[in-house]
């Protein structure tokens, strides 16, 4: 079941719904962002679904946004009302992450209650590098699974986190190896879907009410930062080179995502071996 771009399965109580854009990394679209909001309000309403998994099919987990697809008002509303749905649900929701797990596809990760990534994985939130704000109430999740520091330097210098590092931190509950993430994803979400809702229920319910307060209005605050940043002069002032002298991504075709970070950040592609380099030219 599912459509183009979103499959969804519904088995022994577990929906599993898969981000089905393998050509672009996954990346969200406003029109895949809705479709993936609406998959999940009709999961939660529905009694058979005791667990919600979500994951993404090839290469990568989510490489965030599209690039092509604009940063509106519209996109990021769509962003916050899917991380309340997520966090507010009283389904459990498991999260596999592989390959590229960055911006929007990362904040979605932080929206699930357990994160399992396979050792390959790759985390960043480089949103202000090329001029956005985080979305999925970052700011609010950040801080309260890796502390004050960390969450402000993930945030600020946008630099790559390998899924080792990600589990010592404790943005992820395991790590597995690569070719083990779905199968392990699910056993874990039947083993959920094995538990007590209404107790489940309770355990997400108390843990977000003592750790994260009214999340809510933590989503409001940052949709008003979009909008303040949206309204304010047309251009992103020009990242200077000491801010970023060196960016390199552990991959072979990542062509297309990398113009966008290119067009953003004034500079070319260099290629050596088995990396891509971002060269400032300013």
């Amino acid at each position: 079941m599912g459509t183009m771009h979103l499959n969804r399965t519904l088995v022994e109580g577990v929906l599993e719904l898969r981000l089905n854009r393998p050509e672009r990394l996954n990346a969200l679209t406003l029109a895949l962002a809705r479709e993936l909001l609406a998959a999940v309000r009709a999961g939660v309403a529905d009694p058979a679904v005791r667990v919600i998994l979500l994951g993404g099919e090839g290469r990568a987990f989510c490489a965030g946004k599209d690039r092509d697809d604009p940063a509106t008002d519209a996109f990021v509303e769509v962003l916050q009302a899917l991380a309340a749905a997520l966090v507010n649900a009283p389904q459990p929701v498991v999260v596999a992450v592989q390959g590229w797990v960055v911006g929007a596809g990362l904040e979605l990760m932080l929206n699930g209650d357990i994160a399992v990534a396979a050792r390959g994985a790759r985390l960043r939130l480089p949103e202000v590098h090329v001029g956005l704000f985080g979305t999925g109430g970052v700011a609010a999740l950040l801080p309260r699974l890796v502390g004050l520091q960390k969450a402000k330097g993930l945030l600020m210098l946008g630099q790559e986190l390998a899924a080792a590092d990600a589990e010592r931190w404790g943005l992820v509950w395991q790590v597995v190896d690569d070719e083990a993430l779905t199968a392990h994803a699910r056993q874990l979400a039947q083993h959920l879907a094995g538990a007590d809702p209404a107790l489940l229920a309770e355990v997400k319910r108390l843990v977000h009410r003592e750790q994260l307060g009214d999340f809510d209005a933590a989503l409001a605050r940052e949709a008003g930062v979009h909008r303040r940043l949206r309204s304010g002069p047309a251009e992103t002032p020009a990242i200077r080179p000491r801010e970023i002298d060196h960016l390199v991504l552990r991959v072979t075709d990542l062509d297309r995502m990398l113009r966008f970070y290119c067009g953003a950040l004034g500079c070319t592609l260099e290629r050596r071996e088995d990396r891509i380099g971002l060269v400032q030219l300013r």
